[in-house]
């Protein structure tokens, strides 16, 4: 599923040229980035994925799903939410 969906959202970057994407889960952060790493690792850690000439930062953190199963690493993804709101603050 993910392989035939990388290229649609590849694309749609490229069209839509965001300033932040979010990578919930392990999944959409190594097909988008390309890496290998754990989720429990790259979370909270901003990253660039590059299409197009377009430098776009990325931040990975847990899947809702995750987050439902293992409810103490709610303090984390929060704390994710919590740089990506300032990212974006200081966007505009």
């Amino acid at each position: 599923e993910a392989a035939v969906c990388v290229p649609f959202i590849k694309r749609h970057s490229a069209l839509v040229r965001p300033k932040v994407l979010v990578c919930l889960g392990a999944t959409p952060a190594k097909h988008l980035l390309g890496v290998e790493t754990g989720i429990t690792r790259l979370r909270g850690n901003w990253m660039i994925y590059t299409e197009d000439g377009l430098d776009i930062a990325v931040l990975p953190t847990f899947h809702p799903a995750y987050l439902l199963r293992t409810p103490a690493s709610k303090k984390q993804a929060w704390a994710d939410m919590l740089a990506l709101r300032a990212r974006l603050l200081m966007a505009h």
